[in-house]
Protein backbone atom coordinates (compact mmCIF):
# COMPACT_ATOMS: atom_id res chain seq x y z
CA UNK A 1 0.00 0.00 0.00
CA UNK A 2 1.42 3.64 -0.80
CA UNK A 3 0.77 6.72 1.03
CA UNK A 4 0.71 9.90 -1.12
CA UNK A 5 1.54 13.27 -0.43
CA UNK A 6 0.67 16.16 -2.41
CA UNK A 7 2.83 19.44 -3.46
CA UNK A 8 1.17 22.63 -3.35
CA UNK A 9 1.49 22.46 -6.89
CA UNK A 10 -0.33 19.53 -7.62
CA UNK A 11 -3.21 20.79 -5.73
CA UNK A 12 -3.56 24.09 -7.93
CA UNK A 13 -3.23 22.11 -10.93
CA UNK A 14 -5.55 19.57 -9.70
CA UNK A 15 -8.16 22.17 -9.17
CA UNK A 16 -7.97 23.82 -12.51
CA UNK A 17 -7.72 20.19 -13.96
CA UNK A 18 -11.15 19.08 -12.48
CA UNK A 19 -13.10 22.12 -12.49
CA UNK A 20 -16.40 21.23 -13.80
CA UNK A 21 -15.45 18.21 -14.67
CA UNK A 22 -16.99 15.25 -12.69
CA UNK A 23 -16.30 12.56 -14.96
CA UNK A 24 -12.57 13.25 -14.74
CA UNK A 25 -12.55 13.59 -11.31
CA UNK A 26 -13.79 10.15 -10.88
CA UNK A 27 -11.22 8.50 -13.18
CA UNK A 28 -8.77 10.81 -11.49
CA UNK A 29 -9.85 8.98 -7.86
CA UNK A 30 -10.15 5.75 -9.64
CA UNK A 31 -6.85 5.70 -10.77
CA UNK A 32 -5.44 7.56 -7.38
CA UNK A 33 -7.05 4.81 -5.24
CA UNK A 34 -5.80 1.40 -7.92
CA UNK A 35 -2.33 3.29 -7.24
CA UNK A 36 -2.49 3.30 -3.54
CA UNK A 37 -3.61 -0.25 -3.39
CA UNK A 38 -1.54 -1.51 -6.35
CA UNK A 39 1.27 0.68 -8.09
CA UNK A 40 2.03 -1.79 -10.63
CA UNK A 41 -1.79 -2.41 -11.70
CA UNK A 42 -1.23 -2.55 -15.45
CA UNK A 43 -3.83 0.16 -16.06
CA UNK A 44 -1.65 2.67 -14.85
CA UNK A 45 1.25 2.42 -17.30
CA UNK A 46 3.74 3.45 -14.41
CA UNK A 47 6.51 4.91 -16.08
CA UNK A 48 9.77 6.59 -15.07
CA UNK A 49 10.38 9.73 -16.97
CA UNK A 50 14.13 9.47 -18.83
CA UNK A 51 16.66 11.74 -17.15
CA UNK A 52 14.56 13.27 -14.45
CA UNK A 53 13.51 11.42 -11.07
CA UNK A 54 10.08 12.13 -11.88
CA UNK A 55 7.54 9.13 -12.59
CA UNK A 56 3.88 9.14 -14.51
CA UNK A 57 0.29 7.21 -13.92
CA UNK A 58 -1.98 7.23 -16.81
CA UNK A 59 -5.56 8.69 -15.83
CA UNK A 60 -6.85 8.15 -19.27
CA UNK A 61 -5.33 7.95 -22.84
CA UNK A 62 -4.26 12.05 -23.25
CA UNK A 63 -3.99 13.15 -18.99
CA UNK A 64 -1.25 11.53 -16.36
CA UNK A 65 -0.24 12.52 -12.68
CA UNK A 66 3.15 13.11 -12.21
CA UNK A 67 5.10 12.55 -9.20
CA UNK A 68 7.94 11.61 -7.18
CA UNK A 69 9.21 8.44 -5.02
CA UNK A 70 10.17 9.89 -1.29
CA UNK A 71 10.59 5.50 -0.87
CA UNK A 72 9.45 2.42 -1.61
CA UNK A 73 6.00 3.08 0.32
CA UNK A 74 5.54 6.89 -0.26
CA UNK A 75 4.87 8.91 -3.32
CA UNK A 76 4.45 12.89 -3.59
CA UNK A 77 2.16 14.12 -6.25
CA UNK A 78 3.79 17.09 -8.07
CA UNK A 79 1.43 17.62 -11.04
CA UNK A 80 -1.68 16.54 -12.97
CA UNK A 81 -2.65 17.34 -16.62
CA UNK A 82 -2.38 16.31 -20.07
CA UNK A 83 0.96 14.25 -21.14
CA UNK A 84 2.51 16.79 -23.10
CA UNK A 85 3.63 18.48 -19.29
CA UNK A 86 6.09 15.80 -19.10
CA UNK A 87 8.18 18.18 -21.20
CA UNK A 88 8.20 20.65 -18.21
CA UNK A 89 10.38 17.34 -16.30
Amino acid sequence: MVTISYSQQYLAARKKFLKNNSKLANKTIRTILLFVQNPQYPSLNLEKLKGSKVWTIRIDKSNRIFFYWIDESKALFIDIGKHDKYRKY
